[in-house]
């Protein structure tokens, strides 16, 4: 998707019609880069192209060895709250309001230009609350990614390592959304 399709996926009238024929989807800019949270200092690097610019949800998934594992599961979470959204600290949410959201997980994020290096974020982002799940799966928000059209390298690096997810695999993606 380039720029003109993604402004017209914005309007009123044409977005919807647009989204329903299919001409809106958006891929990821990358997707399914695994990276190790049981040890600090852990990264992954990636070279990207943002085709338009606009803010991309950074997020990362975990697949556990079984349904059963999922649902048992307290580290990642079980649940989504509006207090997860920004750059809420943990210690800041009411301790009654804590259950379910899970163990807050930080990443350093820095994004390169590719052409000069030149840094355009660098920031620490604290993961919590999960925003989706499948069958083995739960996915949460890093954090959001505001990018100009361009070649970018991405640099995510687990800051703690995470005890009780040695059976858990987890992978970054850096999603392009919906058009609309």
């Amino acid at each position: 998707m380039g720029p003109t399709t993604y402004t017209l996926c914005q309007k009123a009238f044409l977005g919807p019609a647009m989204w329903i024929a299919g001409l809106c989807a958006f891929p990821p800019l990358f997707s399914g880069e695994p990276i190790v949270l049981n040890a600090p200092g852990t990264s992954v690097t990636k070279i990207f192209h943002a085709p338009v610019e606009k803010s991309y949800p950074l997020a990362v998934t975990f697949t556990f060895p079984s349904v059963e594992a999922r649902l048992k599961d307290q580290i990642v979470g079980d649940r989504y709250s509006d207090r997860c959204q920004g750059e809420i600290r943990y210690e800041e949410i009411p301790e009654i309001q804590r259950k379910g959201l899970g163990r807050p997980i930080p990443f350093r994020v820095v994004i390169r230009k590719v052409a000069d290096r030149a840094v355009v974020l660098d920031h620490t982002f604290v993961s919590l609350c999960v925003n989706s799940h499948g069958e083995t799966e739960k996915t949460r928000t890093i954090g959001w990614v505001p990018l100009a059209i361009g070649d970018y390298v991405a640099e995510v690096t687990n800051i703690e390592g995470q005890s009780g997810l040695s059976d858990v695999s987890a992978k970054l993606s850096l999603y392009g959304d919906q058009g609309k």
